[in-house]
């Protein structure tokens, strides 16, 4: 179920950010859209790693050998997430609460999906 939730949160979120990135290009031009659309990539992407780092902890549980340096990569993820988006604020490419906006898709996505989830286990 892990996969397959990963995929749905990602096709809906990915249908998500594209409605809004239309709307901050309309509302507040190229750097509106471009904001919402880095801020849902990135929110996307984070969530991508974060599953495939999940999976392959959990397969130390499983006895399967993983790489050792497996913890690094998480540090390595924060450090490419918060670089990424300094660059972009510091470029001043995007509309810093467009890219706000991208980001925050992700958490009421998940949230219904929890939800529904739970309904369908009740």
């Amino acid at each position: 179920m892990g996969r397959e939730l990963i995929q749905r949160v990602m096709a809906v979120g990915a249908a998500c950010v594209l409605l809004l990135a239309l709307g901050g290009f309309l509302a507040a031009g190229p750097r509106g859209g471009l904001g919402v659309l880095a801020g849902g990539a990135i929110a996307l992407g984070n969530l991508w790693l974060l599953a495939r780092g999940t999976s392959r902890a959990l397969a130390l549980f499983t006895g399967q050998r993983i790489h050792p340096l497996w913890v690094l990569s998480f540090g390595l993820r924060y450090l490419a997430l918060f670089s990424l988006l300094g660059l972009l604020l510091w470029s001043g490419r995007v509309h810093p609460v467009a890219l706000i906006l991208g980001l925050s898709v992700l958490p009421p996505v998940l949230i219904v999906y929890g939800l529904r989830r739970r309904r369908e286990v009740s």
